[in-house]
């Protein structure tokens, strides 16, 4: 019997079976976080191969960046998925990248890119510390202080608090500020005694670096309240009765605490004080004008003094002093006379003469068309003589009328 040998068993190959990685995005992209807080994003990873892919590590790379939950499973199987959640909590301000990468026996591994801002408020205090100065006791000072976030996050100020006697803060709210932009408040120091003084503003925010001190300083001194009056005294001279003058005096405040006029008064009816009313507040450095009005009611000297009062330590006191002269009466003398029958009159002259038949004045310097005129150059206790004459159109003049006379009382 005679046996045929068999051929050797032939192998064909059909192409690589393996496992092949594939991620639901090739990037995350978690923008703007504040720094103290994080963001977290999933990330889907399908095994899209012929094969199960057995995973060695899952690493990530980049400051504030981390895997949390879960990694995915040692071993996929063909079509099997995996959720990767991926944090981003970061640690400063600005711009950070950074790759997450997936390492198995599929064909390739798989590299995710990563990027993220970190934003941060900045609290920028204008000024950094506050110097008062010399300030009275009784009285304040305010000076304006400014807050601006120059950070990239919204700095949120939630409180406030004041150490130091004296020293208090006022227009002060709790609020959020948006990146480039500011709010004020006022800082006041309202000594309660005599002394140099020191203390603190300090502010609670969400800032690097909180809470935020502003240091205070101020002296307080002893309250001074100097008014002065410059004159010191008035001198209208003489004033007829019927009329008056008026002077004025110049009230400053030379202390350093506010003065607060009370009232202005006069001894003599005939000094009358205006321009300064009750409840007039003087700062410290300030001035006010009061006039004094000398109204004469009837003739003779007069005198008095006008008195400012106030919480001043002592109060001004003005000495006027002027004469009342009787009002001169007025007097005048009416003239009137008969016209001329000469067609050609175009006017009269007036003279006016002291002495009975001249010599006489002219009183007009032109001739007048009336019948009458009123002198009123004379003065009382004196008689006067008149005479009038006629002119014609060629200027020539008549001879004198017959006299008048006039007696002034």
């Amino acid at each position: 019997m005679a046996y045929t040998k068999a051929s050797s068993p032939q192998t064909k190959v059909q192409g690589d079976v393996s496992g092949v990685l594939s991620a639901s995005s090739t990037s995350l992209g978690f923008g703007s976080v504040s720094v103290g807080s994080n963001s977290t994003q999933s990330l889907s990873v399908q095994n899209t191969g012929a094969a199960a892919v057995n995973i060695s590590q899952a690493t990530i790379s980049g400051a504030g960046f981390s895997i949390v939950g879960a990694p995915p499973a040692s071993s996929m199987a063909v079509g099997q998925s995996a959720t990767i959640q991926v944090q981003f909590a970061p640690q400063s301000a600005g711009a950070v990248t950074g790759s997450l990468t997936v390492v198995g026996d599929a064909s390739d591994s798989l590299t995710i890119s990563l990027s993220g801002t970190g934003t941060q408020p900045q609290l920028t205090v204008t000024p950094s510390s506050v110097t008062f100065g010399n300030v009275a006791v009784g009285s304040s000072s305010s000076q304006t202080v400014t807050l601006k976030n120059t950070g990239s996050a919204n700095l949120t100020i939630s409180q406030n608090s004041v150490a130091g006697s004296g020293f208090s803060v006022t227009g002060f709210s709790a609020q959020t500020i948006s990146p480039g932009n500011s709010t004020t408040f006022n800082a006041v120091f309202a000594p309660t005694s005599g002394g140099s003084v020191s203390g603190s503003i300090s502010l609670t925010s969400n800032a690097p670096g909180s809470p935020t001190a502003i240091a205070l300083s101020g002296t307080g001194l002893a309250a001074t309240q100097v008014l002065g009056a410059n004159p010191t005294s008035l001198s209208f001279g003489s004033v007829n009765t019927g009329s008056n003058k008026s002077l004025s005096v110049t009230l400053t405040n030379a202390g350093n605490s506010n003065i607060t006029i009370s009232g202005v008064s006069s001894s003599s009816a005939a000094f009358t004080p205006s321009g300064v009313s009750s409840g007039l507040i003087l700062t410290p450095g300030q001035s006010a004008t009061l006039d004094v009005l000398f109204a004469p009611a009837a003739a003779g000297s007069a005198s008095g003094t006008v008195t400012v009062a106030s919480n001043a330590t002592s109060a001004p006191m003005i000495s006027v002093s002027g004469a009342g002269a009787q009002t001169p009466t007025s007097y005048s003398v009416s003239l009137s006379w008969t016209a001329s029958a000469s067609a050609s009159v175009v006017g009269y002259n007036v003279y006016q003469g002291t002495v009975s038949g001249g010599p006489y004045a002219k009183l007009t310097s032109t001739p007048v068309p009336a019948i009458q005129y009123a002198d009123t150059t004379v003065q009382s206790g004196n008689t006067y003589f008149y005479v009038v004459t006629a002119v014609d159109s060629s200027s020539d003049e008549s001879a004198f009328s017959n006299q008048a006379i006039a007696s002034v009382p």
